[in-house]
């Protein structure tokens, strides 16, 4: 189970609840995959986790545009990067219908990605926002 840390909060509630949502979403995600839920809820998980993804990144990158954030482009570089792997997983998925090995995949690469990304990138732009907003 994947799980937000004290070490991944930004201080920016807005942030910080979307990435819980997130996190919330991604082990609904590993848990169909453990082959006792059905094919359908997977990819409905799959697609609410896709959408929720691209709507948090644009959440985010507001916040980033209003504060005149200095790193936006290459943090929206790598939330590009991001979706883009996601969407070439999903595709996978799409093709094969083995959740199991999607779960594996997502868990191997996506998690650790979004740990590290939150634990680098959306932790400096909190601090950013915040010495912003004081």
């Amino acid at each position: 189970m994947f799980t937000l840390s004290k070490d991944m909060e930004t201080g920016v509630e807005k942030i910080d609840s979307q990435h819980r949502e997130l996190i919330n979403r991604i082990n609904r995600l590993l848990a169909a995959g453990d082959n006792t839920t059905s094919e359908a809820e997977t990819r409905k998980t799959i697609d609410y986790l896709g959408e929720y993804v691209v709507k948090h990144f644009g959440d985010e990158e507001e916040l980033q545009i209003i504060s005149k954030y200095p790193k936006y482009a290459e943090h929206k570089e790598k939330h590009a990067i991001f979706i883009n792997d996601f969407s070439k997983m999903k595709s996978e998925f799409m093709g094969k219908s083995d959740s199991f090995e999607f779960s594996m995949k997502l868990n191997n690469s996506l998690i650790s990605w979004i740990e590290k990304h939150i634990k680098g990138d959306d932790a400096e732009f909190g601090k950013y926002y915040k010495a912003q907003t004081l």
